[in-house]
């Protein structure tokens, strides 16, 4: 589903990927592995689009990202570190926005809201404000926004960062259950026990090189 072929990027004098390559199969969960500033964030930022590099290669479900990019995109599901969310929306208004953005509209945006909801665990609280929400459940709906349009790639950058140990594990019991049905998972984490919970497969980052 997902194919990293000898990633490279600068930034300067300075080299943040240097030579990365991996894949990742449909029902897979791999896991990136590394310390913070190691590149794991660069390197998403390269698989979905939002930096160019400066060599190598990323294939989707086949395809060169570069050559159909669109396409590419309508196939994964990006989870940022950051909270990407309106606080003061509620998770469904937030759902609704972003579903709009992927193209969603009428019957089929508002039962994919409650099917997402329900996957994260948020259906009872989908009216409150997101402001009054846990960090956990931010991060949760987090991971809703990036399932709304069915992707078959979910990429997951440090998706339990600051949150408390019952958030952490509905989060990985999520990943778990979205890669038993079919879906293709990148999860990036700084902590090893998450990787060695969830993952057959994994990369270690150390200072930008090569998956080893």
């Amino acid at each position: 589903m997902l194919e990293v072929r000898n990633l490279v990027k600068r930034f300067g004098h300075r080299v943040a990927v240097d030579g990365v390559s991996f894949s990742v199969a449909p029902g897979e969960i791999f896991g990136l592995l590394g310390p913070n500033g190691a590149g794991k964030s660069t390197t998403i930022h390269l698989i979905a689009g939002l930096l160019r590099p400066d060599a190598g290669e990323v294939l989707v479900d086949g395809r060169e990202f570069r050559r159909d990019p669109t396409s590419a995109r309508r196939q994964m599901g990006v989870v940022p570190q950051e909270i990407a969310l309106y606080p003061t929306l509620s998770a469904l208004e937030n759902l609704r926005f972003w579903g709009a953005m992927y193209g969603l509209r009428g019957r089929e945006l508002a039962a994919r809201c409650q099917e997402v909801l329900e996957i994260v665990g948020l259906t009872d609280r989908q009216k409150d404000r997101v402001e009054t929400y846990s960090g956990g459940m931010k991060r949760r709906l987090n991971i809703a926004v990036a399932l709304l349009h069915r992707p078959r790639l979910l990429i997951l950058d440090e998706p339990t960062v600051g949150i408390d140990p019952q958030s952490r594990s509905h989060i990985l019991e999520t990943v778990r259950r979205l890669s038993e049905a079919g879906m293709a998972v990148l999860y990036t984490s700084h902590y090893m026990e998450e990787v060695e919970a969830l993952c057959r497969r994994g990369g270690i980052r150390g200072d930008g090189r090569g998956i080893s």
